[in-house]
């Protein structure tokens, strides 16, 4: 890996910890009712939803690799 694949994946990093802070913030301002645990929820209960989030991080590291 060079350098600009860490910094893209560094990058990828905080904003997936900024999007998940955000939501438990949002519910614990608001609760935390249906809307805001249900992308949550879908990634649990759907498994088409793990499929997809596996292609895109071994396609991530795939392409660190590979250059």
């Amino acid at each position: 890996m060079d350098g600009s694949d860490t910094v893209l994946l560094g990058v990828s990093v905080v904003v997936a910890v900024t999007v998940i802070a955000a939501v438990v913030v949002a519910g614990l301002l608001f609760g935390f009712g249906e809307s805001v645990l249900r992308p949550f929820a879908l990634l649990a209960a759907e498994p088409f939803a793990w499929i997809v989030v596996a292609a895109l991080l071994v396609a991530v590291v795939g392409h660190a690799y590979i250059e």
